[in-house]
């Protein structure tokens, strides 16, 4: 952790004002900040809390939450402020706790920590950015209207669809934005130009994007499982998430028996992230294709996966792919 927050000190403008973007829907990160009053956007209260002065992003009306839920910028005073290690040992937290378990685990954990922001334009006008790049801009019919960029895994994501120079295009006096992926790398996004260019997604982008939860937890039981990390080349990425999801969609249809939930579709992602061809295994099609009984019905594949995993390791021994 020390070497990446090494990395982000280094990276800093010690002259361009920084602050650190918290998305608070599901809960403040740091302890001790009080209940919000009814009406209030926290700010009073988050300004105490973190000893910084703290502005709201005021996100468009047709985004229906309650102001206290919106994203918030704190200013840090430069790279040397103790808030950013504090900062970032709750983001690298939060990464960590979504992998814990592995394929065992949840593959969920609040990331509240958006991100590490650098800009010149006064707060009013940074906070109105930030909020207009959070409003659903797409070609697809929708009833989404709120894009959550300060959860840093939907801008990751973005990055991947639409790519980084069309997210970047968008920022304007915005400099930066730096956060940290769910590899636990530093991802830089830097302004090119002076004026904003909104960015529209066309109707299949906003399809990818709508994969961005099982994707997620699909990418974060990949990384928390030792069976898989201990013989990882290169970390995951949406590349081969992507596929991998299809491939467990495709697995629900044939096996619907075993999938009861979204657990079991981000466990069969991240098991077919490790090894695609594993549906080719005839002792996985066997155990797979078991309806069970009346009495015990057959487990969900969430449960089974050790099996599935002994099954592949087994195969690869035998070199006995059908």
């Amino acid at each position: 952790m020390q070497s990446k927050l090494a990395q982000l000190r280094a990276s800093i403008d010690p002259v361009t004002p920084l602050f650190a973007l918290v998305d608070p829907m599901v809960g403040e990160p740091l302890p001790g900040i009080g209940a919000t009053a009814v009406g209030s956007d926290g700010t009073d209260q988050r300004a105490q809390g973190w000893g910084r002065d703290v502005v709201s992003v005021p996100l468009p009306k047709s985004i229906a939450l309650p102001a206290h839920q919106h994203p918030y910028l704190i200013q840090l005073h430069g790279p040397d402020d103790p808030l950013l290690e504090v900062t970032f040992a709750i983001a690298d937290e939060e990464r960590l706790t979504a992998q814990c378990g592995g394929l065992d685990g949840t593959g969920r954990s609040a990331h509240r920590i958006g991100g590490w922001l650098q800009s010149s334009m006064r707060w009013p006008e940074l906070g109105m950015l930030i909020a207009e790049m959070c409003r659903v801009n797409t070609e697809a019919v929708t009833k989404a209207t709120y894009l959550r960029l300060a959860d840093r895994r939907v801008l990751d994501l973005l990055c991947h669809v639409a790519g980084q120079s069309r997210v970047a295009a968008q920022f304007g006096r915005l400099q930066s934005w730096t956060y940290l992926s769910a590899n636990g790398e530093l991802s830089r996004l830097q302004s090119q130009r002076e004026h904003s260019e909104r960015l529209r997604l066309d109707e299949t982008e906003w399809q990818r994007m709508q994969r961005g939860e099982m994707l997620h937890r699909a990418i974060a039981h990949y990384l928390g499982e030792a069976t898989f990390t201990e013989t990882m080349i290169e970390p995951p990425t949406y590349a081969s998430a992507e596929p991998a999801l299809l491939l467990a969609a495709d697995a629900a249809l044939r096996w619907p028996h075993r999938f009861k939930s979204d657990v079991d579709h981000a466990v069969c992602a991240a098991l077919a992230m490790w090894r695609p061809s594993m549906a080719d295994v005839s002792t996985i099609r066997v155990l797979l294709d078991d309806l069970g009984s009346e009495s015990e019905p057959a487990e969900p594949l969430s449960i089974v996966h050790r099996d599935l995993i002994t099954l592949i390791q087994q195969a690869e021994k035998t070199a006995r792919f059908d």
